[in-house]
């Protein structure tokens, strides 16, 4: 955090004007790296990309909202520019400007009816964590550490008006192709605005905590309810080493170890209950000393219809046991494929590639090259780029499923992926209502 830079209520609104500018100036900057990266240009220093990023980080932290939320993507994605120049853009995963203390007191009070001092045994007025809808403050509550999550005033608005820009640009951008824009953009702004009620989020995090309570290596942190409303979230505070850090000092066998736990929690979770975090960056996730992972933010949290699930499962089935045809009819009922004019060759390619980890007979390790190599396949020169569809609930299972993919070759994480995989993709769904009113069988 940067001591000179607060951000009182009257700047948070400042920028309107340059929102939609901020936006595309950063899709192209990071759109032309990524299209260089695929044809080999990476990993070399690069002074004006670093430059780039550093004032793209303090724009970005300045704006919130969904204008940041692009950065903290770009952020992990393997490829969106230097090493050098991604490393200070990932700064978006936990930081941002932030507000000044007398703005964060007036919220709190008006949320829960007293100044931080009243409520909480200690406050410390200068967050530790900021991102694109609020930051985190460390406190003291009936003799525990806590985190306290308030959101930025206004912030509801700033997300409706960036919708409103980013919604009539996806409606544009689907013209001429498979893709409905209108659904899609009331996707986004679905779970973008519950993303803003945090009385959502304790729900789903309360959810998610029963889920995996049988299992020591998901740790959930605690919601302190009386502590908690709309706009201001209190949990239990958790310790643990940030995932970068982690990452770059951790022996083989616990970097392998939290890669594990990382994508059977995903799969099991979402293939098992119809329902997952959306939200996979970095910035969520605490690792600890036996590679065990705490899971932070659910406020990207989706429900999926088990008969969704079921066809993904039918889907993934049909590749493992290579079963061409049966492939084609369950990727056309999910909505992603086309019984018209659709490379299903190309497409086969695709899956082989998506699949590789869950097929190959030696160990798979993942890589920054393998995510990279999605680029050209699924984008550049996918002749299917138009014609492929894009169901609503796709819209955020693809960033989980790229960013998932772009968090484990930052690991470079080697594991049993065929044997989670195919257990996941054969196993009963046995969904949770939405809100967690009831929760089946535990998750393993």
């Amino acid at each position: 955090m940067d001591d000179d830079e607060e951000t009182p209520l009257g700047e948070l609104a400042r920028g309107f004007k340059n929102r939609t500018l901020v936006t595309a100036k950063l899709a192209a900057k990071l759109g032309s790296r990524y299209l260089k990266a695929s044809v080999g240009m990476k990993g070399k220093t690069d002074a004006k990309a670093v430059r780039t990023a550093e004032e793209l980080v303090r724009e970005m932290g300045r704006l919130k909202g969904l204008v940041m939320k692009f950065g903290q993507i770009a952020s992990y994605m393997p490829g969106a520019m230097s090493p050098e120049a991604q490393a200070m853009l990932a700064k978006l995963q936990s930081q941002s400007t932030p507000m000044v203390a007398e703005l964060v007191a007036r919220q709190v009070e008006t949320e829960l009816g007293s100044p931080p001092e009243e409520l909480f045994e200690s406050f410390e007025t200068k967050p530790f964590a900021a991102a694109s809808i609020g930051q985190v403050h460390r406190a003291r509550f009936e003799g525990r550490e806590v985190a306290v999550k308030v959101q930025y005033p206004g912030i509801e608005e700033l997300v409706e008006s960036d919708l409103d820009t980013v919604g009539l640009l996806a409606r544009l951008s689907a013209v001429g192709t498979a893709i409905d824009g209108k659904a899609v953009a009331r996707e986004l702004r679905a779970r973008l605005i519950e993303e803003c009620d945090y009385r959502i989020e304790a729900r789903s995090q309360r959810l998610f905590a029963e889920l995996w309570r049988r299992d020591s290596a998901r740790r959930v942190p605690e919601v302190v309810d009386a502590r908690s409303t709309k706009r201001v979230l209190t949990s239990e505070l958790s310790q643990g080493q940030g995932f970068h850090a982690f990452a770059r000092s951790a022996t083989t066998e616990l970097r392998d170890r939290t890669g594990v736990i990382l994508f059977d929690t995903c799969f099991s979770t979402l293939f098992g209950h119809a329902v997952y975090n959306a939200d996979p960056h970095p910035g969520n996730y605490l690792v600890h000393e036996d590679g065990a992972v705490t899971f932070l933010d659910y406020g990207c949290v989706r429900w999926f219809e088990p008969a969704m699930i079921d066809v993904w499962k039918r889907v993934a089935l049909s590749v493992l046991d290579e079963k061409k045809d049966e492939f084609r009819e369950a990727y056309i009922e999910l909505g992603l494929g086309t019984r018209g004019k659709f490379d299903w060759d190309h497409q086969w390619k695709i899956m082989l590639y998506l699949y590789r980890p869950f097929m190959q007979k030696e160990p798979f390790t993942y890589t920054n090259e393998y995510v990279r190599e999605s680029y050209e396949l699924l984008l550049l020169k996918n002749p299917n780029r138009m014609r492929t569809g894009l169901p609503p609930e796709w819209l955020f299972l693809n960033r989980l499923q790229w960013g998932l993919n772009a968090v484990l070759a930052e690991l470079r994480a080697t594991g049993p992926w065929p044997e989670i995989w195919r257990r996941a993709v054969e196993s009963k769904t046995e969904p949770v209502p939405r809100g967690g009113q009831q929760v089946g069988k535990q998750a393993r």
